[in-house]
């Protein structure tokens, strides 16, 4: 074992690793991607390509959406375009070009969204409590990251069919980025992307009101009313735009196709949503219609929970994330993609303390649980909820109070979203013996379940 360890020990060789990985990983997912896109009809990127049939029908000035395209009876499995007009109104920009050009693209794209996050989430450096020395150098958390991707089955699939969901690494990611390191520039960041993904999948817009309580509760958090704004402001232009452009009536074919959609059959075993499985139990289809509207009610009220109850942003912004999957009656296996964003901010939060082993274990069991769907696609929810109890486990509290604040106050300090203010001549402050130049840095963290205001006086 300790020849072993000697070799894993030297970061240059773990990084040669970690390519290794991801070469063998990327090439998997791009043979098995071309072997299904030269098959008739092409098996890859099909779901891309009802989208951009749309953007076209939308650029030669026809309606985006095909008259009873979806009825009494139809499967949910149907391939049928059924997203807002905005997705097809941005789609038309992209008429002219080969559907096999934007799926590569579009692939390489949301792959490298989800490197920017986990190297955001590198860069904010270890947790309040790690031993000094731990913070972990981005390109120790891309690199692993992006080497596990293609391995993590919902993500593979997402990129190979082209989903919408496999830019959520990216949208989820950065949403939580705005949370838990404030500031402004990332409450933007983080509020736009929540505006766009919940204009093109709906079901995401839970998490407006995930923000809009956790603004409450918390009060001052400057970066979460700032997400909450800049997600409601993106709504709001984008579907001004997009009446501008197409004006009423594709907003109107679109709700027509929302009502046809309410007597399709959605029940099928690759819709893992609460309603769906438990009528393929039954085996009463019917059964489905009526459990989803207690699904969703069911959902929203715990993101409501989660957002008022949980202490820590990370567990509680992670909960409602889950929450967010199952409020729309169709919850395809490869939604979860969405909690890729969860599983690195535990490791990230865990290095080099005591929580990294068993942080690393439910991280590497849910991965296990993700391949599970390959056979089984409703095993994916067991992935969900292993990485879901890898964030409480990567931030627990510490029994040093004392010790997580000077640990806090060596991590935070100076980190964005700290705030500073510049002493004024004769001011309270000045007259304790600071020079009237001075600036007093301060910053209001929430970091294992507790609150901290720490402050500093810098020249």
């Amino acid at each position: 074992m300790a020849a072993l360890r000697r070799p894993l020990a030297d970061r240059r060789f773990r990084r040669l690793l970690w390519l290794i990985v991801a070469a063998i990983g990327w090439a998997g997912v791009v043979a098995l991607g071309v072997a299904l896109y030269v098959q008739t009809p092409p098996r890859a990127g099909f779901d891309l390509a009802l989208i951009l049939e749309a953007g076209r029908r939308v650029a030669a000035g026809t309606s985006p959406y095909l008259v009873g395209a979806v009825g009494v009876g139809t499967q949910v499995e149907s391939l049928f375009y059924s997203y807002p007009p905005p997705v097809a109104q941005a789609a038309a920009v992209l008429a002219s070009i080969p559907d096999a050009v934007v799926l590569v693209a579009t692939g390489i794209g949301a792959t490298a969204g989800f490197g920017v996050v986990a190297a955001a989430l590198a860069r904010r450096g270890a947790a309040p409590g790690a031993p000094a020395g731990s913070e972990a150098p981005t390109l120790d958390v891309v690199l692993p990251a992006l080497a596990l991707a293609p391995f993590t089955y919902p993500f593979a699939i997402a990129l190979l069919f082209g989903n919408v969901d496999a830019w959520f690494p990216l949208a989820y990611g950065v949403l939580l980025l705005a949370v838990v390191a404030g500031g402004t520039r990332a409450g933007v960041v983080g509020g736009v992307a929540l505006g766009l993904v919940t204009l093109a999948k709906l079901h995401p817009g839970s998490l407006i009101g995930w923000l809009i309580v956790r603004g409450i509760r918390e009060g001052r958090a400057w970066s979460t009313r700032v997400a909450l704004a800049a997600a409601a402001a993106t709504v709001v232009v984008v579907c001004a735009v997009s009446l501008a452009i197409g004006g009423v009536a594709p907003w109107t074919a679109y709700l027509d196709v929302l009502r046809a959609g309410t007597a399709a059959d959605f029940v099928s075993r690759l819709n893992i949503g609460p309603a769906s499985q438990l009528a393929l139990a039954a085996g009463d289809p019917a059964l489905a219609v009526r459990i989803a509207p207690v699904v969703t009610g069911a959902a929203l009220v715990l993101t409501v929970a989660a957002a008022w109850l949980v202490r820590s942003s990370v567990v509680s912004l992670a909960i409602a994330a889950v929450a967010s999957l199952v409020v729309s009656p169709i919850t395809w296996f490869h939604y979860p993609v969405a909690m890729l964003p969860f599983a690195g901010a535990a490791w990230v939060a865990a290095r080099g303390t005591p929580r990294a082993g068993p942080t690393a274990g439910l991280i590497v069991a849910a991965l296990v649980g993700a391949a599970l769907a390959i056979s089984e696609p409703v095993a994916v929810w067991l992935a969900v909820g292993l990485v879901v109890a890898a964030c409480p486990v990567a931030v627990s509290p510490p029994t040093n109070r004392r010790g997580a604040e000077l640990q806090a106050t060596r991590s935070c300090i100076g980190a964005a979203g700290c705030r500073r203010r510049r002493i004024q001549p004769g001011s309270r402050s000045a007259t304790h013996g600071q020079a009237a130049s001075a600036t007093r840095e301060y910053c209001v963290i929430e970091y294992m379940n507790e609150r901290f205001v720490l402050r500093r006086t810098v020249k």
